[in-house]
């Protein structure tokens, strides 16, 4: 898979696995809501964000957020925008269609399950430069899509911020570690 052009870079705290993946799955899966805020506040004195005019979390689909009850990257997002005085815009991204759990799929299946996923429905245009927030990132392709959906909406500029970074099931990981040393390092 090609890079992500549409975003201009992507930041993450920590490799999945444990301690990080225990952590994460106490907020996301058990409830823990009050591990997002110490989950954020270890992410934001690892990473420097770039300059932005709002955070805005990767949405969940509305049958998802009912059934979890709230949705962990709106609570990173929070924890972090306070950390950093950026605001959130926790409004207007919006997940259309429920894209279901993508844990299990390939590279190429996780780009073409989340295409065309995500609109904005907010007043107006969005943040001229956006960094999303979410949890984990293995592809990349929802951050991807999030992107193209704010990029067709307004925004100028895209750039995401993770928790912590997969590896897609059966990769040797050099490519999705050539793929983030690239978003690192591109300039706007």
């Amino acid at each position: 898979m090609a890079a992500p052009t549409d975003l201009v870079s992507i930041q993450v705290g920590w490799i999945y696995d444990e301690p990080a993946r225990r952590a994460i799955h106490c907020l996301k899966y058990r409830g823990r809501r009050r591990m997002g805020g110490v989950l954020a506040a270890a992410l934001a004195t690892t990473l420097t964000p770039p300059e932005a005019d709002a955070l805005i979390p990767v949405p969940l689909h509305p049958d998802r957020l009912s059934e979890r009850g709230f949705n962990q990257a709106e609570e990173l997002a929070n924890s972090l925008g306070l950390c950093w005085g950026i605001p959130v815009c926790s409004r207007g991204l919006e997940r259309e269609r429920d894209t279901g759990h993508q844990a299990r799929l390939n590279r190429e299946a996780r780009q073409g399950n989340v295409a065309g996923a995500f609109f904005w429905h907010g007043p107006g245009r969005p943040p001229a430069r956006v960094i999303l927030i979410d949890d984990v990132v293995t592809t990349g392709a929802t951050l991807s899509a999030c992107a193209e959906a704010l990029l067709a909406a307004g925004a100028e500029q895209i750039h995401a911020i993770a928790l912590a970074r997969s590896l897609v099931r059966g990769s040797s990981g050099s490519a999705v570690r050539r793929h983030f040393a690239q978003r690192r390092h591109r300039q706007p």
